[in-house]
């Protein structure tokens, strides 16, 4: 008899928990956009709109023949966005280091700068890399991902705006410039990660 008991009682309990009954978050269902729809929705400038398709549509697709691409969960232009920011973050890091072995760099205090700058780099990568697996699980399935989102484009942005102040005192680096076109495409990230909704309390 207590066993016939146990059995209904652990068969309700997979149904509420099935329904969402049981739990602390219920999916929410995550919305496809094509790549110019999505850009369009999150951008309030001409300049970060061409960054989002450039980034989206790298070859150009669907911006000269007015053909958009299929749309596809919102998640995916993020994690797009995030792996091109991932690059270009690598990319400065590289140029830095060339100026540094390459002796662009003369001064020690414009080298202490250029290595705090990259410290802000290194903490943009972490936080990036979190972005990219909080991405991960939210194409088909729940979780805290938006609070997780959020903080971790937030510290991405905090990373290359301690680069910028660390190189306040030198407005000729040429990382000057990659470090705003690197901001650039975290904000983007950031952008695109406020299309994924919040989970269902």
């Amino acid at each position: 008899m207590a066993s016939l008991f146990s059995i209904f009682l652990l068969s309700l309990l997979a149904t509420l928990g099935a329904d969402g009954v049981i739990g602390s978050r219920q999916c929410q269902r995550i919305p496809s956009m094509t790549a110019e729809s999505a850009c369009t929705a999150v951008t309030g400038t001409p300049h970060m709109r061409e960054l989002c398709i450039r980034t989206l549509l790298p070859s150009g697709a669907g911006t000269s023949s007015g053909t958009a691409a299929a749309p596809v969960p919102v998640t995916r232009h993020a994690a797009a966005a995030v792996q091109a920011a991932l690059g270009s973050y690598a990319a400065t890091v590289a140029a830095a280091t060339s100026l540094l072995d390459g002796g662009a760099v003369a001064a020690d205090d414009e080298k202490a700068a250029v290595g705090d700058c990259m410290v802000g780099y290194g903490r943009a990568r972490i936080a990036m890399a979190r972005v990219a697996g909080d991405l991960e699980p939210a194409d088909g399935g729940c979780g805290d991902t938006e609070a997780g989102l959020r903080a971790g484009y937030t510290a991405g942005l905090r990373g290359m705006d301690g680069c910028r102040r660390s190189l306040i005192d030198f407005p000729a680096s040429p990382l000057v410039d990659r470090n705003l076109a690197d901001r650039n495409m975290t904000l983007l990230v950031a952008l695109l990660c406020s299309l994924v909704p919040a989970p269902l309390a």
